[in-house]
């Protein structure tokens, strides 16, 4: 097994950069800033990137089912289920890795009541 250093990049997680230079077979590794894996973005400054971008994929997901927020023939329990399964689930996807802040986590809680009250105000019509 050989790593490509075409395609192996360099990222550092501190708070002072560092300057290293890391060689593979000769060639000298990229230093990036951020980078996309199995679709969760990671960077230097931490999770709020990647949360500003799993809401707004949960927000398109959330419009994309209006008619099921709408149907009148199915209930509330049924809807709320789905809102787990369909939309917050994207939202949360790789969120283990997501260093907590406050400012995060009032952002993690907005875009859950975005979420229930636009189910809720579906069910009211």
């Amino acid at each position: 097994m050989e790593i490509s250093a075409e395609k192996t990049k360099l990222m550092t997680n501190s708070a002072t950069p560092i300057e290293r230079k890391i060689t593979v077979n000769g060639q000298e590794l990229e230093t990036v800033t951020q980078f996309k894996y199995l679709g969760a973005i990671h960077n230097e400054e931490g999770s709020k990137i990647e949360v500003l971008a799993r809401a707004a994929q949960t927000a398109t997901a959330l419009a994309k089912l209006k008619p099921i927020w709408r149907d009148k023939n199915i209930c509330l329990q049924s809807k709320l289920k789905l809102l787990h399964a369909l939309v917050l689930s994207i939202f949360l996807y790789a969120c283990e890795k997501w260093t907590m802040t406050a400012e995060l986590q009032r952002k993690i809680q907005a875009m859950e009541m975005r979420c229930f009250r636009r189910l809720t105000a579906c069910e009211a019509l």
